[in-house]
C-alpha cells in the first residue's frame, strides 16, 4: 500500500463528510442516506445531482465544486466511466476516500473493462484516494457510525470485536447477520469489489491496528498480492488478532467461476493453505464455520497445545463427539492419574476418561469441581464442555452451572474453555438473554462444526513461521545468469529440453542416474558400453516435453543392438511428429525403489510453491499430493512428504525395505534453492519420477522438465 494511500484509509473508515453522488430514488443511494443518518453518522452527508435541488428533505447540489465543504468521500451511484471523471474532480479537489459501485473494470477479463481498471487505478494513485470496490456494496464502520452499505436491514455496528471483509457484496450482507446473530459485535463490514482500489492485504494491515478488534474474517475469491496478504496476515498475528478465511477457488470449476467474478485467476486452495497456515491464517471451508471461528477467537487465545478434553453428560453424546474427533483429526489428551483422582472424588460414579461423562445434570459445586479437574489437567491443553442452553426460564440448576463456569473462566481460567450445543437451535429471546450475560467464554453450535473448526484453529498452533526470504547461494551465480540471460530473448513461456533440464536440476542437487547425450544411434550404442546394461534410451526435443505419450522412451535395453534400433525408432517419429531431435538420451535403468513426483508450481495468487507425492502413473490417478513453501529446510519437506498417503510406502509397507526419505527431503530443499535464485525466469519444473532408493541409496530423478518464462520487467 502507498504510504499516502495508507494514512488516506483512515478517511475511508472515518471521512469528515459523505457525498453521494447520483443520488436519486432510483439506485442504492436512498438506502446509504438512511444506514448514515439510523447509524448517527456525524459528519454532513451531501446528494449530488444536477438535475434536482431536493433530496429527502435536504439541499441537493449540483456538482462537487457546489458543496460547501471539501469532499471527502465520495459513494459514487453512477456509471463506471461517469465515476472516473467525478474521481478525478474530486481528487483536485482533496478527497481522500471513495465507495465504487460501478462495475465494468475487467472483472470477467475484457480488454476495454481493463483498459478502465488501469485508468482508475492511475487516478486513485494520482490523488491518493482510498478507495473500495469497483463492483462492490460499499463499507461500514461502527467507531465512526459510518455506512455506504445499502443494506436497509444492517445493524448499527459497533467498536471492536469481529470485521468482515468480502469479495461479494451480498454475501457481505448475509454473513454480517450471521455474525450478529451469534452474538457477536460487528466493528466493520468491508465489500471489497475486485479490489482495483484497497485490497484484503490494504485492510488487514489497517485493521491490525485496532487495539479493540479481535478478529477479521474474510470471504475471498482471489488474492490480488500474495506477499502483501500474507505479511498483513502476520502483522494481524503478532498483534493479536486472529486472520480467518473462506476461500474460493477450490476446484476447476470454482477457479473457471471465480475467473468471470473478479477478473483475476485464482489460486488453489491446497496452495493457499500452505501459506496461509505459516501466516497464523485460520482457514476454514464454509461461512458457518467462520462464524464459528469468529465466537471462538473473539473471546478465546489459541491453546497452546492441540490436546482437547471434552466433557459431557450424555453418554451418546460421549460416542458422536469421540467420532467427530478421529474424523477431523483432533487429539483427545489421555488424563493425568491425579485428574482421575480427582474427579473420582467429585463423581464416584462416573467414568474418568476423555470424554469426560458426568451422566446426568450435576450440582454446581460437582460440576465446577469436574471442571477444575480437566482444566488442571497438565495433558490439556484446551477444555471444550458440550451444554444445552435452557430455552426458557425455570431449569436453574442448569443456569447456576453456566453462571458458575462463567465467574470461573472470567477469574480462574489459565487455559481455553469454550461450550458447545449438541445441534444448532433458533434461539428464543430467553436464549439471547442469557447468552448475553455468559460473556467470559465463547458459545459454539453443533458437534459437527465445533470440531472441525476447532480442528483448524489448532492446526494453526506451534506453526512458526518461515523465513520470507532465504539465503541465496554464490555458487551457482554464473550458471543462473546464463540461465537468466536466455530466458529474456524468450517471448513466452518455453520449455527446456531433459537433458538441459536435469543439467539444471544436478546444479542444485538434484542427484541423477548415470546419463550420456548421444547424436545418433551409433553413438547411443556406445554409451550404453560406457554405462552397463539394462540401459534406457530416450529421444529428446524441447518440443516435446512429455516423451512417454509420444513413444520416445524406451525401457530395459539389454544390448548395442537394442540401443541402435530404439535410436532409429526415435528419430523417425520426431519425424513424424516435426519436432526436432536434440539428440538421444542414454541413462542407467534404476529399479528397486518407490516412485515419488517432485515439482514447482507458480500459482497465479501466493508464487512459487514445492509440490510432492506419488509419482509415475500414480499422479493422476490418485492426486496424492502435498504443498510446501519453497522457503522450506529439511525437517520442513520431511513434514510435507508425511502429509501424503505415499509416506507410508516410504516407510516401509508391509514388511518392504525403508525409502531414503532424508534424501527426498534434500531434494525438496535443492528445489526450494531453485525457486528462490530463479524464481523470476522458473515457471515450472517436473521431477516425475524421482525414485526413491532404499535408505542410503539416494532419491534418483528419471525425468525431468524445466520450464522458463521471460523475466516479469
Amino acid at each position: 500500500m502507498d504510504r499516502h494511500v495508507k494514512k488516506n484509509i483512515d478517511a475511508l473508515f472515518a471521512p469528515r463528510n459523505v457525498v453521494l453522488v447520483g443520488a436519486s430514488d432510483k439506485n442504492w443511494s436512498p438506502r446509504v442516506w438512511d444506514n448514515l443518518h439510523r447509524f448517527g453518522f456525524e459528519g454532513q452527508v451531501f446528494p449530488v445531482n444536477p438535475n434536482r435541488s431536493e433530496m429527502w428533505g435536504a439541499r441537493c447540489y449540483p456538482s462537487l465544486a457546489d458543496l460547501p465543504e471539501r469532499p471527502d468521500h465520495l459513494a459514487l451511484f453512477v456509471p463506471n466511466e461517469q465515476s472516473l471523471q467525478i474521481l478525478e474532480d474530486g481528487g483536485l479537489l482533496g478527497t481522500r476516500s471513495a465507495s465504487i459501485y460501478a462495475a465494468g473494470f475487467g472483472e470477467g477479463g475484457d480488454p476495454v473493462g481493463l483498459d478502465r481498471a488501469k485508468r482508475l487505478r492511475t487516478i486513485l494513485e494520482r490523488f491518493q484516494i482510498a478507495a473500495t470496490g469497483p463492483n462492490c456494496m460499499g463499507l461500514a464502520a461502527g467507531r465512526s457510525k459510518f455506512c455506504t452499505f445499502p443494506d436497509e436491514h444492517l445493524e448499527p455496528l459497533k467498536a471492536g470485536g469481529v470485521a468482515a471483509l468480502t469479495q461479494s457484496g451480498m454475501l457481505g450482507q448475509t454473513y454480517s447477520r450471521g455474525i450478529v446473530d451469534a452474538g457477536l459485535d460487528l466493528a466493520y463490514l468491508v465489500s471489497c469489489g475486485n479490489q482495483t482500489g484497497l485490497t484484503f492485504a490494504d485492510y488487514i494491515e489497517h485493521l491490525a491496528d485496532d487495539p479493540a478488534l479481535k478478529v477479521i474474517t474474510c470471504y475471498i475469491e482471489s488474492v490480488k498480492d500474495g506477499a502483501s496478504f500474507l505479511a498483513a496476515a502476520r502483522t494481524a498475528r503478532a498483534n493479536g488478532k486472529s486472520v480467518v478465511v473462506v476461500k474460493a477457488g477450490g476446484s476447476e470449476e470454482a477457479r473457471k467461476a471465480t475467473l468471470a467474478h473478479t477478473g483475476s485467476l485464482a489460486g488453489s486452495t491446497e496452495v493457499f493453505d500452505v501459506f496461509a497456515r505459516e501466516a497464523g491464517i485460520v482457514r476454514v471451508d464454509s461461512l458457518e464455520d467462520m462464524v464459528e471461528a469468529a465466537a471462538y477467537l473473539s473471546r478465546m487465545p489459541r491453546p497452546r497445545g492441540r490436546r482437547v478434553c471434552v466433557m459431557t453428560n450424555s453418554g451418546a453424546l460421549k460416542s458422536l463427539m469421540t467420532e467427530a474427533a478421529e474424523v477431523h483429526g483432533i487429539e483427545l489428551s489421555v488424563l493425568a492419574p491425579e485428574t482421575a483422582k480427582r474427579l473420582y472424588e467429585v463423581l464416584p460414579d462416573a467414568e474418568t476418561s476423555n470424554p469426560f461423562d458426568s451422566k446426568r445434570t450435576i450440582r454446581q459445586d460437582e460440576y465446577l469441581g469436574c471442571v477444575r479437574a480437566l482444566h488442571d489437567d497438565p495433558n490439556v491443553d484446551v477444555l471444550l464442555l458440550a451444554e444445552e442452553m435452557p430455552r426458557e426460564a425455570g431449569i436453574e440448576r442448569k443456569v447456576r452451572n453456566l453462571t458458575g463456569l462463567n465467574d470461573f473462566v472470567a477469574s480462574e481460567a489459565t487455559k481455553p474453555v469454550a461450550v458447545f450445543s449438541p445441534l444448532t437451535f433458533h434461539e428464543t429471546a430467553y436464549m439471547q438473554e442469557l447468552r448475553g450475560q455468559l460473556s467470559a467464554f465463547p458459545w459454539l453450535r453443533d458437534i459437527g462444526k465445533t470440531f472441525r473448526t476447532m480442528a483448524r484453529i489448532l492446526d494453526t498452533v506451534g506453526v512458526a513461521p518461515l523465513a520470507e526470504t532465504a539465503p541465496v547461494s554464490t555458487s551457482r551465480s554464473a550458471l543462473v545468469e546464463t540461465w537468466r540471460r536466455r530466458a529474456a530473448r524468450l517471448r513466452q513461456p518455453t520449455a527446456l529440453n531433459e537433458a538441459e533440464s536435469k543439467e539444471l536440476l544436478a546444479a542444485f542437487g538434484i542427484q541423477l542416474p548415470r546419463e550420456i547425450m548421444a547424436l545418433d544411434p551409433e553413438a547411443a550404442a556406445s554409451a550404453a558400453d560406457e554405462i552397463g546394461y539394462p540401459v534406457v534410451v530416450k529421444g529428446v526435443s524441447a518440443d516435446v516435453p512429455h516423451k512417454s505419450e509420444a513413444g520416445l522412451v524406451f525401457l530395459n535395453l539389454q544390448n548395442a543392438n537394442e540401443v541402435r534400433e530404439a535410436g532409429r525408432t526415435a528419430i523417425t517419429r520426431c519425424a513424424l511428429l516435426d519436432a526436432p531431435l536434440d539428440g538421444l538420451l542414454v541413462a542407467q535403468q534404476v529399479s528397486g525403489g518407490t516412485e515419488m513426483v517432485l515439482g514447482v508450481n507458480d500459482d497465479p495468487e501466493m508464487g512459487h510453491a514445492l509440490m510432492v507425492g506419488m509419482g509415475g502413473v500414480w499422479l493422476e490417478l490418485f492426486k496424492d499430493v502435498a504443498f510446501s513453501n519453497p522457503s522450506i529446510d529439511v525437517a520442513g519437506a520431511q513434514a510435507a512428504i508425511a502429509r501424503t498417503k505415499a509416506s507410508h510406502l516410504l516407510a516401509g509397507y508391509r514388511g518392504s525395505a525403508p525409502r531414503d526419505v532424508d534424501a527426498l527431503a534434500n531434494a525438496m530443499v535443492g528445489l526450494g534453492a531453485m525457486v528462490r535464485e530463479m524464481g523470476d525466469i522458473l515457471a515450472e519444473v517436473d521431477i516425475n519420477p524421482i525414485v526413491v532408493m532404499p535408505q542410503g541409496r539416494g532419491a534418483i530423478a528419471l525425468d525431468g522438465l524445466v520450464v522458463l518464462k521471460p523475466p516479469a520487467s
